[in-house]
């Protein structure tokens, strides 16, 4: 009776250890400005080869330990092989949230994929065409290749690389920079929006706390380039006038920032849909991202295109 007794003490013990990490960690109190407000400050970074949506094939979004071991090396080979030498795809590693590893930021829709109406997916179609085809002028290449908008712009944005965040708050303001075109984004604690006719590619993100996660709202996009940054060979992701983007920031650990999101437009998506990924404490250096001065890639892109042409050309002969 006693060794029975003692045998369910034991096995009532295992069975609660996970129970008490979990509420350790939803007991984590993240550390205040002087504002009193979580403390955010400092660079975070993703390094990840998760994509925007779950590959072919994949059903689960929690991977299974052969998932973790083989999913990185299959999505690297995707990769074209001519690539920007200053780009070095060096991760291999699934996105971690909060202990688990995950086969695609979309975590709803189920299926892990962008969950198009037939005029998003239309749009979605052109812009993947132009992106293969449109070589005549600057204006057809996408709005990251022209310096014009950046990864930390809502929704945020990954690459299968090292990509530092810079965080820095004050009491009326959050200040995200990332190391890539586009530079800083500015989060408006309050105040009034702008007018309707007042757009950008950034739009206007409006936030405010509720508890200890930070709630952005980002509206007033511009919309004559709709397609946003997204690596890898999928399908591109498009804002419009319309869409509204929801933003959730929370501190879960010393070491851990999760982030959440929702993007809303019944123009061009036939459900809202969410992602979700989480940015670890990097210790490292963040340095200035100098697009336009650098910027070759453009030239060399619109000078590649038009040798293409004129060798089909002389084949058409």
């Amino acid at each position: 009776m006693v060794l029975r007794l003692a045998t369910i003490t034991l096995l009532a013990s295992v069975a609660a250890v996970p129970v008490a990490l979990a509420q350790q960690g939803q007991d984590y109190i993240a550390p205040r400005t002087e504002h009193g407000h979580p403390d955010f400050q400092g660079t975070w970074a993703t390094e990840f080869i998760t994509r925007l949506e779950r590959p072919p094939g994949v059903e689960n979004l929690v991977a299974t330990e052969e998932q973790v071991r083989n999913l990185g090396t299959m999505m690297l080979s995707k990769v074209p092989a001519l690539n920007d030498p200053n780009v070095q795809f060096a991760s291999k590693q699934l996105a971690k949230v909060k202990g688990e590893y995950r086969t695609s930021v979309i975590v709803e829709p189920k299926d892990g994929r962008l969950p198009f109406t037939k005029a998003g997916a239309d749009l979605a179609a052109r812009i993947g065409l132009r992106g293969s085809q449109g070589f005549d002028d600057p204006e057809q290449r996408p709005l990251a290749e022209r310096c014009l908008e950046s990864l930390g712009y809502a929704p945020i944005r990954t690459a299968p690389v090292l990509e530092p965040y810079q965080i820095v708050q004050t009491r009326d303001y959050v200040v995200v920079y990332n190391e890539g075109p586009g530079g800083a984004r500015l989060i408006h604690l309050g105040g009034q929006p702008p007018p309707e006719s007042l757009r950008s590619a950034e739009g206007y993100a409006s936030g405010h706390w509720e508890a200890d996660t930070l709630v952005v709202q980002t509206t007033h996009l511009l919309a004559e380039d709709p397609a946003r940054e997204v690596i890898g060979p999928v399908r591109p992701l498009v804002l419009g006038r319309h869409t509204k983007i929801t933003e959730r920031f929370t501190r879960v650990s010393e070491t851990e920032l999760f982030y959440r999101y929702v993007v809303e437009d019944g123009e061009l998506y036939t459900q809202p849909w969410a992602g979700e990924f989480s940015l670890t404490r990097y210790n490292g250096r963040i340095f200035e991202y100098a697009c336009h001065e650098g910027n070759y890639s453009l030239t060399n892109a619109l000078l590649g295109g038009r040798a293409a042409d004129a060798r089909a050309a002389e084949r058409d002969k």
